[in-house]
């Protein structure tokens, strides 16, 4: 008999783009660590952090996680989904502590839950001391990271968690800087949430990708130092060179495996550049200035936008136009995200956007989980939304909140365009009179 006041949730916030052996093995070392009830995933919508198109809709996505451990799939609303990683991980946080979360697990490099701990604090509490170190680094013409390294190790004093070596990893590997960013918004909210976290290997990292990847379980018979990274799968996938029934055997989930075999022969998958069309028609349109300042984007990008906005090239060869010292080409390509999907965060900042934040959509559950449903739904300070009749009763009795509700609903529907193919071949025409697009408000919820 389940006793569910006692009941342990334990959370991931995710993208799954794709899935692989990896999040499967995060997926199980939470519950392992934890002993946790239910595994409740938070995962990126149809739009994800690096400022472009899911590879697969959230629905296969959030499926194949659901048949690999998981227990209940939500989804991580695009306006925190497609923020910096400050943002992503406060939006993701805040969430957590609405939903009820008891524990939360992330990767990082670095794997040592008490140096992390340390530093993010240390970045939190931004002390006079702190302030002084950065600023006068600044000043000399020390890049921020290097600026902002220097006055960590001016306050590290006798916290023996830190050391010099220990604080660059920290502080430059990709997922310890999430690691950080998550450790930041727990201690900022007063969350009760305990983290953990596993050991990520970073095999490269560039500003447009991050290769990530978690040891393979020496059960599988292979190396521990096997990766499996979402970006070299990304563009095995893109390229058609991969065998979808070797690379993700083991990984039970029949929708995955058609949409990687249907992305490889007639388009299905979607990348940055699918965003090209819709881009240059936006760049070409009377009112550009007042998307990109609806979109917030900074002055400096705007200035760089309209002066190229006769620009003929792809997504992605605008990003890299547009890139500089001090702003990425994933930020770039953020912001041009934001004005292409007419995202307002001029009127709302994130902040409050977060803050204000009263629902939060179920894309599916497990069968194993079902039982625990009731209480989850008890337990949750948001309304979840879990299949059209939800969403209209949100419409009805939060009027004043139903506009960003129908933001995200379109956001995640431009996706399914994004997959149709322009190119005439005549198997995808017929392939698009057979599934027909359907109202984003009409997505079947997944129990698997």
């Amino acid at each position: 008999m389940v006793i569910f006041n006692k009941m342990k949730i334990t959370a991931v916030i995710a993208e799954f783009n794709p899935f692989h052996k990896g999040h499967k093995y995060i997926i199980d070392k939470a519950r392992e660590e934890t002993e946790a009830d239910i595994i409740l995933v938070l995962m990126s919508g149809n739009f994800v952090q690096r400022g472009e198109p899911a590879i697969f809709d959230m629905g296969v996505r959030a499926e194949t996680a659901l048949k690999n451990g998981a227990d209940f799939i939500f989804e991580l609303p695009p306006f925190i989904a497609l923020s910096s990683a400050e943002g992503f991980a406060s939006g993701g946080v805040a969430l957590l502590n609405k939903l009820g979360a008891d524990s939360m697990v992330f990767g990082s490099e670095c794997a040592d839950i008490s140096a992390l701990s340390a530093t993010a604090c240390i970045l939190s509490d931004e002390s006079p001391g702190f302030k002084n170190v950065l600023q006068k680094h600044l000043r000399s013409g020390d890049p921020f990271p290097a600026a902002r390294e220097a006055a960590v190790k001016a306050c590290i004093h006798d916290n023996f968690s830190l050391n010099s070596a220990n604080l660059r990893e920290i502080l430059h590997e990709p997922n310890n800087i999430l690691a950080l960013e998550y450790l930041k918004a727990l201690k900022k909210t007063g969350s009760m949430i305990t983290p953990h976290t596993v050991r990520r290997i970073n095999s490269s990292y560039h500003d447009e990708a991050q290769m990530t990847a978690f040891p393979a379980p020496s059960s599988e018979g292979r190396n521990p130092g096997s990766l499996y990274c979402a970006e070299s799968l990304r563009n095995l996938i893109f390229s058609k060179n991969i065998d979808p029934f070797d690379s993700f055997s083991g990984l039970p989930s029949e929708a995955f495996l058609k949409s990687i075999i249907n992305a490889m022969e007639y388009k299905g998958a979607v990348h940055r550049d699918s965003l090209t069309a819709i881009l240059l028609y936006k760049l070409l349109s009377d009112d550009l200035l007042a998307c990109l300042e609806k979109a917030a984007v900074p002055h400096d990008l705007i200035k760089r936008i309209i002066n190229n906005r006769n620009f003929s090239g792809t997504f992605s060869e605008f990003c890299s136009l547009l890139k500089t010292r001090n702003i990425t080409f994933t930020a770039v390509s953020r912001h041009l995200l934001h004005m292409i999907l007419n995202m307002d965060y001029a009127s709302l900042p994130l902040l409050r956007m977060i803050n204000n934040t009263d629902y939060i959509r179920l894309l599916g559950f497990s069968r194993s989980a079902e039982g625990f449903f009731p209480e989850l739904r008890k337990r949750s300070g948001l309304m979840i939304l879990s299949n059209s009749s939800d969403i209209k009763a949100y419409f009805k009795e939060q009027p004043s909140a139903a506009a960003r509700l129908k933001t995200h609903l379109r956001i995640d529907q431009t996706h399914a365009i994004l997959k149709y193919d322009s190119s005439g071949n005549r198997d995808c025409q017929q392939k698009r009179k057979q599934h027909p697009l359907l109202p984003e408000i009409s997505r079947r919820l997944i129990i698997s």
